[in-house]
């Protein structure tokens, strides 16, 4: 069994490391906060030009084939 002497450097280690680690991830959230509160964060998620995208063209097309058949599927056939 590990003595005291052995583990107190260990767990003053970690608790560093978990220190580190939450003030980190608290200045990150500040930051986004901060960012999003001066208007920087005006992502919508909404397409430019969605007409554009009504019409594929045929390299897109064929790209998206190549991806179904990549992931087992497959486009119906054209008559």
């Amino acid at each position: 069994m590990a003595t005291a002497t052995e583990v107190l450097p260990i767990l003053a280690v970690m608790i560093a490391i978990a220190g580190y680690l939450i003030w980190t991830i608290t200045n990150i959230r500040q930051r986004r906060l901060k960012f999003a509160a001066e208007g920087g964060d005006s992502y919508r998620g909404e397409a430019k030009e969605p007409e554009a995208l009504m019409k594929p063209n045929e390299e897109a097309l064929e790209q998206m084939g190549e991806l179904l058949e990549q992931a087992g599927l497959s486009l119906p056939e054209e008559e």
